[in-house]
């Protein structure tokens, strides 16, 4: 679905999956170090939403998306920080509040006072499976910041729809619907 209907190209999209150990470290960034003929240094690294965020900051033209695979396998507001602020939106479709966030901004806008906002060329789309057990549950606040749809399994496109389950009489499509 997301590459039929937003986008199948790899250069204008970043794709990571949540699970448990997944951290607001992964997702920004983090400092690291850097060793360089012997000195080491520590710099920020960017994770996958400021190398994204990057890209279609200086790419205003074109349509960037962040691609979360199973949000619901790690903790998303842990996880998402303060970035879940930008996720509301005005009509244009940037985020409607900044946030100060000095090592994103020096890597997005070169001035590490300049307030954080998603730009309107940029989406996050995100899947999860709510049938799967032991994963953790979006609370109201950060569930409402999203657009939400059902997407039903089409076995139409599959050779194993009519194959029984194991020992069973169910067929995989009798147990899809």
């Amino acid at each position: 679905t997301i590459g039929e209907e937003y986008c199948n190209d790899e250069n204008r999209m970043e794709r990571l999956v949540f699970h448990p150990d997944y951290t607001y470290s992964d997702f920004v960034g983090q400092i690291l170090p850097n060793v360089t003929e012997g000195n080491v240094s520590y710099e920020f690294t960017p994770g996958p939403f400021t190398h994204l965020l990057d890209k279609a900051y200086k790419n205003p033209g074109v349509e960037f998306y962040l691609i979360v695979e199973e949000i619901n396998r790690g903790n998303a507001p842990a996880i998402f920080g303060e970035v879940f602020q930008l996720l509301d939106r005005v009509d244009s479709g940037e985020s409607e509040y900044g946030i100060s966030n000095a090592d994103i901004a020096r890597i997005v806008y070169g001035d590490e006072t300049h307030k954080v906002r998603i730009p309107s060329n940029m989406s996050i789309i995100a899947t999860m499976n709510t049938s799967d057990q032991n994963v953790f549950t979006l609370d109201t606040a950060f569930q409402r910041r999203w657009s939400m749809r059902m997407i039903e399994n089409d076995l139409s496109k599959v050779t194993y729809a009519d194959v029984k389950i194991m020992d069973t009489d169910v067929t995989w499509r009798r147990f899809n619907t």
